[in-house]
């Protein structure tokens, strides 16, 4: 309808007309362009109404108010299943079965009658444990290994030793590219988990890396040992007695096969062959890939992160353990007090780089203070770096948590060190591995406890000498206290058990059990609670 104008008024553009979209719904217009027209409000709305065509932003999608306000459900089981990423889960459990397969193997071949030097073939208790602790590189014995085994049984501990050493994927990986076939994704995960690389691509060149460095390493030091034993024993036998120990030096198994010599005692005034020893342990203690950082790349400030909180951390716990020696062993007549000058510092020396990994010994651990027991099982709960044939919770995660804890102290809500940042799940999986290494070794501690308490309580063993032992088979150093071939057959297979989760890490045995790893597809609201 249009109005009729009045006499004598002014033609005037009519005033703008807001029209609801429910009206022009009403009236036939289905969608409607309200902006001003230069033709007028009524002949701009009429062209738009009769011109009208869809255009891409024109269409409205129109809900209830009830519908649109309602929550979203999404269904994520399927989401994970089909876009989970690779998990190392079945690498880490591959990997304790590959372990446990080869320490079955070891058993069965030393229980054959020439694996024993006597008439007798060893019981399968004893050669499990002598498997498992030369695969684990652990050392402790409840027999003599120069004494019990025959040559045939020494060549299966050393090969155990070499195998265990290098890792079960190492020697696979060495197979496959003998037939030339093809590393899986699997595979390089476990190099990976086992072996502490990064980068998945360049798992081949590590191994490779990996074996000729072990080697190379092990060549030099029963060259070294040959030199010097080859005066002291005749040729045969010191080419044998070299290159066993330098497989167990390297390797950080800590196997002694010296005649009428208690691991290393004939040797305390022998600077020589205990430094050549020492230094073996020291480069299979660092980790292979600390190692390949320092030989390419020179200076501290040119090392990755990693590289140097093992470096510091090494040399920090090395020097406190030698000083520990020094100070509480000085004056005892039973382990360094009947030495000269010289040969204290040397033995002292020598325990700090071997007592944390290793477990050879220049003096005899039974009579040591009680301070230097505790100072060391807290050592050998470290252990050696990530990566490297050395147990305990790493060197890695130890110096991660005291970066981390002076980072509370001070305040800082980041954890930084050396002008770098570590991040969170770093911190998380370091306290997590500290947690259960902790609960690991309380739960093997009570176990032995119960299993021995006949000899507690009639005074054959003490406290500290089942704590000391339970924390050096989880530490997969093998120092003892001496009560290991007295141990009852319950507390030897604690032992064993000890000595194989020690091996593989407390972290690796918990990631096995979890079947595979999933990402949090949606976070709880944030809460804080009192800590202190």
């Amino acid at each position: 309808m249009r109005a009729t104008p009045q006499p004598g008024a002014v033609d005037s553009p009519p005033a703008p007309v807001r029209i609801s979209c429910a009206v022009l719904q009403a009236a036939g217009v289905r969608y409607a362009h309200l902006q001003p027209s230069p033709l007028g409000t009524h002949r701009g709305l009429e062209m738009r109404r009769n011109n009208w065509r869809l255009r891409p932003g024109d269409r409205v999608v129109r809900r209830p108010r009830q519908r649109e306000t309602a929550p979203v459900r999404i269904r994520t089981q399927d989401r994970r299943r089909r876009f989970a990423l690779p998990s190392s889960s079945s690498a880490l459990l591959t990997l304790a079965g590959g372990f446990a397969v080869l320490i079955l193997a070891g058993t069965a071949l030393l229980m054959l009658p020439f694996a024993a030097a006597g008439p007798e073939s060893a019981g399968f208790v004893t050669a499990l444990f002598t498997a498992t602790s030369a695969v684990c590189v652990t050392g402790l014995v409840v027999v003599s290994s120069g004494d019990y085994w025959s040559v045939f049984g020494q060549v299966i501990i050393a090969a155990l030793m070499l195998m265990g050493g290098l890792g079960i994927m190492s020697a696979g990986i060495v197979v496959l590219a003998v037939l030339g076939k093809r590393v899986t994704l699997n595979q390089r995960l476990l190099v990976r988990e086992t072996l502490g690389g990064e980068a998945l691509g360049s798992a081949v060149r590590l191994v490779r890396y990996i074996i000729c460095f072990a080697l190379g390493a092990q060549l030099v030091t029963f060259l070294l040992l040959f030199v010097r034993l080859v005066f002291k024993y005749p040729a045969i036998e010191a080419f044998w007695q070299s290159l066993f120990h330098s497989i167990s030096a390297f390797n950080n198994a800590g196997f002694t096969i010296f005649p009428d010599s208690h691991s290393l005692s004939a040797f305390r005034s022998d600077p020589a062959v205990l430094w050549t020893i020492g230094l073996s342990i020291l480069l299979g203690a660092m980790s292979y890939p600390v190692m390949n950082e320092l030989a390419r790349r020179k200076g501290f400030t040119r090392w990755t992160l990693d590289t140097r909180l093992v470096v510091l951390g090494t040399l920090g716990l090395w020097a406190t353990g030698a000083v520990t020696v020094l100070l509480f062993e000085v004056t005892n007549p039973l382990t360094l007090g009947g030495m000269s000058v010289g040969d204290k510092i040397s033995n002292g020396a020598f325990q700090a780089f071997t007592s944390r990994t290793a477990g050879f010994s220049s003096v005899d651990f039974g009579h040591v203070e009680a301070g230097t027991s505790y100072l060391y099982m807290m050592m050998m709960f470290v252990g050696g770096a990530s990566g490297s044939v050395a147990g305990g919770i790493k060197v890695n995660t130890a110096m991660v948590i005291i970066v981390a804890t002076i980072a509370a102290v001070r305040g800082r809500p980041n954890v930084e060190f050396a002008r770098r940042e570590i991040a969170y799940s770093q911190v998380s999986r370091a306290l997590g591995v500290l947690v259960l290494g902790v609960i690991g070794v309380s739960l093997f501690i009570i176990a032995l406890m119960v299993s021995e308490r006949s000899n507690l309580e009639a005074g054959t063993f003490e406290f500290g000498d089942t704590m000391f032992e339970t924390m050096s088979a989880f530490g997969t150093v093998g120092l003892s206290h001496g009560i290991t071939p007295d141990l009852s057959t319950p507390g030897k297979l604690i032992i064993t058990l000890a000595m194989y989760v020690g091996r593989l890490g407390p972290l690796t045995i918990a990631l096995g059990l979890a079947l595979r790893q999933r990402r949090a597809l949606y976070r709880y609201a944030e809460e804080r609670v009192r800590i202190g």
